[in-house]
């Protein structure tokens, strides 16, 4: 078994090689093992990777006595709403996110939702080592529907009465969303401009189910410039993740988002906490000052991020990455909530989403996330942090170095061999600058 596959968040890895129908048993029995749990539900994605893997992780839960829920194909936050919503002792599903084709991988939660960390040194011990046998009743299969459950708890997080019509363009890049949109936007004012909303095992031949992708975005940019309509929404493969264009096509970083989003929120939870991750914090610290809120900063990775609303009692936040995150979803991360929060705030407001956002945009600039392929950050950190030791540094996540008019967060990737950098300024000019100082010592050390 290779042990590159056991990860910060989940197990993942190329399939049929890396990750196989041996291994995903070996992997659901030390879950077992390690989570003793009676009932557990078990859903999966679109890939034929996941639907291949599925018996096999239900025939491990069962051979070693536990009772399984079979809630068929999913998307990836629907697996937690099943184990919060119905006291179940755990969940997994069989999904590898947004990687290509190719890839398979299990997400594992315990009782409430919480994470169990692919990495978990039990969980690896007795996937790689085995487990003890187990000579006791077998657990029994009965097939559960959470949809409408779950289209009912994603709809009452907004006032479903605000919504005003809205042309919307819908890109779903053939993932698993497109299993519950319909059933989503039943009865709502909406004028639907459809793409890639039909689920495909294969994603419709997209190279991976990314709306970060650039070359993947472009259909529906271009759609959006023919259409125009009010705003775009691009989910990713399994649905954990929500992207946006404006009412002129353009694409909106996530920061600003999020930003948007403190405004919905603070008026729910007046004076609460936000999360965000040390990437990019700017747009967000903007929002919390406009809105009275709580800025909190986290390591990014949605275990920490949960580890840190569970400690600061957070309401709502999220990653540059465009995860976000609920107290109501017990801080699993979601991307139908944001989607219907954002429509309800232009619905409120009268705004267009370029207005909603320019306040959090104007004055600031960041880059587009630059991922590096370095396995050992520390000779590189150490020489940023000589460079720029005249600036306010932490090393919370990586290393962070601030200063008044810009700040960078350099950090290893949880998921592969690779160190990403993210920047932001309050001008365009000295950003650029910034960047090219700052990779040139990174460049130098690979």
């Amino acid at each position: 078994m290779d042990e590159k596959i056991f990860r910060a968040y989940d197990v993942r890895g190329t399939y049929p090689d890396q990750m196989n129908e041996e291994t995903a048993y070996k992997i659901a029995c030390a879950y077992v093992e390690t989570v003793k749990p009676k009932t557990v539900v078990v859903g999966r994605d679109l890939r034929e990777a996941s639907e291949k893997m599925f018996d096999a992780v239900v025939k491990a839960l069962t051979d070693r006595g536990v009772n399984v829920k079979d809630a068929g194909r999913m998307t990836n936050p629907m697996i937690g709403f099943a184990v919060f919503n119905y006291g179940f002792d755990g969940g997994i599903i069989l999904s590898a996110s947004h990687n290509p084709i190719g890839y398979g991988g299990m997400k594992m939660t315990k009782k409430d939702a919480v994470t169990v960390p692919g990495d978990d040194s039990g969980l690896k011990n007795f996937a790689i080592n085995g487990v003890p046998q187990y000579q006791g009743q077998k657990g029994k299969i009965e097939k559960i529907d959470i949809k409408k459950d779950y289209i009912d708890f994603v709809r009452s997080m907004i006032d479903i009465k605000s919504l005003k019509q809205k042309k919307i363009l819908f890109d779903a890049m053939y993932g698993s969303v497109g299993l519950i949109l319909d059933d989503v936007l039943e009865g709502l004012p909406v004028e639907r401009v459809n793409l890639h909303t039909k689920p495909d095992k294969n994603f419709g031949g997209l190279s991976e189910p990314n709306p970060l992708n650039t070359q993947i975005q472009q259909e529906a940019l271009e759609l959006a410039k023919r259409e125009k309509p009010d705003f775009t929404v691009m989910w990713d493969g399994d649905g954990d993740r929500v992207f946006f264009l404006d009412e002129k096509g353009c694409f909106i970083n996530a920061p600003y988002i999020t930003a948007a989003l403190v405004e919905v929120v603070a008026k729910k939870y007046p004076g609460s906490t936000i999360v965000c991750d040390e990437r990019i914090i700017w747009p967000v610290e903007r929002a919390c000052e406009k809105t009275g809120t709580r800025q909190v900063l986290s390591k990014s990775g949605y275990r920490f991020m949960k580890e840190t609303f569970m400690k600061e009692d957070g309401v709502f936040g999220a990653e540059t990455t465009a995860h976000y995150f609920f107290k109501e979803t017990k801080y699993m991360d979601n991307g139908v909530i944001p989607f219907l929060m954002i429509w309800q705030l232009l619905s409120e407001t009268g705004k267009t989403l370029s207005e909603a956002v320019a306040p959090y945009r104007d004055g600031h600039f960041m880059i587009d996330e630059i991922k590096f392929k370095v396995e050992d950050q520390s000779e590189i950190i150490v020489d940023l942090k000589k460079k720029y030791s005249d600036g306010r540094q932490n090393e919370m996540d990586g290393l962070t170095v601030q200063y008044d008019d810009w700040r960078f967060n350099f950090r290893g990737s949880n998921t592969e061999p690779a160190a990403k950098l993210n920047l932001e300024a309050k001008d365009e000019k000295l950003m650029q600058e910034k960047v090219k100082e700052v990779k040139k010592i990174i460049e130098k050390n690979q």
